[in-house]
């Protein structure tokens, strides 16, 4: 039986989720000239400096290579938007989790296996969403991202869970 504080809570975490999906999708439904960095970064910092500060390094993403001291502004920007998709697909993996904890009474594993379920739908969702927004492009690539993500943050609750109960044990020990 749900206690009340239960569903209380199951309310405050739906209202959560609700929030940062909307967030997903206003995100994925913006033009890339609405979300690029590029203007600003080369108002703040110069190209020869920038080059200056990067690491020689490549990435090849998608069958294009990304090089840091040839394009430091694409460079930049390409590593802002996968770290990212990295950071909204793993608030997004916590909070199914914590939500879907709550329903299910402490477990762990299937919300976990939800939760990544849940992830992956809506990064292919989100990554179609942008195919129909101006100048933007999805790809598969991006679900793998934000799965990866997802794992992430799912993997960062289940340790600051671990470590709350170990802690609770320690305390009553004493």
């Amino acid at each position: 039986m749900e206690t009340r504080s239960n569903r209380y809570i199951i309310g405050i975490w739906l209202v959560i989720l609700a929030a940062w999906i909307l967030f997903v999708f206003h995100l994925s439904s913006q033009s890339f000239d609405q979300q690029t960095i590029r203007p600003k970064l080369q108002a703040w910092i110069g190209k020869e400096q920038l080059i200056r500060l990067l690491p020689d390094l490549s990435i090849t993403y998608l069958g294009k290579t990304i090089e840091a001291k040839t394009n430091p502004y694409h460079f930049v920007e390409f590593i802002f938007r996968k770290s990212a998709h990295l950071f909204v697909y793993a608030m997004l993996g916590a909070i199914w989790f914590m939500l879907l904890r709550v329903v299910m009474k402490g477990r762990l594993l299937a919300p976990a296996m939800l939760s990544l379920l849940a992830a992956v739908t809506l990064a292919a969702l989100d990554e179609r969403n942008q195919l129909t927004s101006l100048n933007r492009t999805g790809n598969r690539m991006d679900v793998v991202v934000d799965f990866t993500g997802a794992c992430i943050g799912i993997a960062v609750c289940l340790l600051l869970l671990a470590m709350v109960k170990l802690l609770y044990r320690k305390g009553r020990s004493r």
